[in-house]
């Protein structure tokens, strides 16, 4: 996968990992779709009301969707259909995952509003990616630039969050989905940032 992860300790842990994980019998490519049908399984489980075992296809989704690239790496397999599939990839997880969160009930004073919400953050996630991806594609940043264009928020860390926000939910934790809501403000304000970093 030649896609990097999102960056600082995201980007480290990912790669720890993929040196850990190299003798798994498995393709780079293989554990990306292994993550989209963790997601899938685990949106099922959830529309089902298995909340618990839900929360564990997720968290499984994320941790090989945060390996599969660190593993090709490690391997020197990466390619550019692996980088297409690992960014489709992390999109699919994520939506998943949002749309699993229309099957429980996020403890807001005004329910209408967690659809807004969601629909915030996977704007967020998907244009703080395109961005990234079209700067390079249109030729105004060099790959290497557009790899370390900065973000508030990194498509790692806001993983790390999102499973935080979930297991917080299930646990019955009061005002938990004013964490989701910063995570969907933390989210625009990436897709911003990086907008202004493009035209400077």
């Amino acid at each position: 996968m030649q896609m990097l992860k999102s960056g600082g300790m995201s980007k480290g842990v990912s790669s720890s990992l993929g040196k850990y994980l190299g003798w798994v019998p498995l393709s780079p490519n293989q554990i990306t779709v292994l993550a989209v049908l963790a997601a899938l399984v685990g949106s099922a489980l959830f529309y089902l009301g298995n909340y618990w075992y839900g929360f564990g296809a997720f968290v499984l989704a994320f941790v090989l969707d945060a390996v599969d690239g660190a593993v090709a790496r490690a391997r020197g397999e990466t390619s550019k259909l692996g980088g297409f599939l690992d960014g489709v990839s992390d999109r699919l997880v994520e939506f998943f995952l949002l749309l699993s969160l229309l099957f429980v009930p996020l403890g807001m004073p005004y329910a209408p509003d967690s659809v807004w919400i969601m629909l915030v953050l996977f704007f967020g996630t998907c244009m703080t990616a395109f961005v990234k991806a079209y700067a390079n594609y249109q030729g105004v940043l060099t790959k290497e630039e557009a790899d370390k264009m900065p973000g508030i928020l990194e498509r790692g860390e806001r993983g790390v969050l999102l499973m935080v926000f979930v297991l917080a939910l299930l646990l019955g934790i009061g005002y938990a989905w004013v964490l989701f809501a910063g995570i969907a403000l933390l989210s625009i304000l990436t897709f911003m940032q990086r907008v202004m970093f493009v035209v400077k």
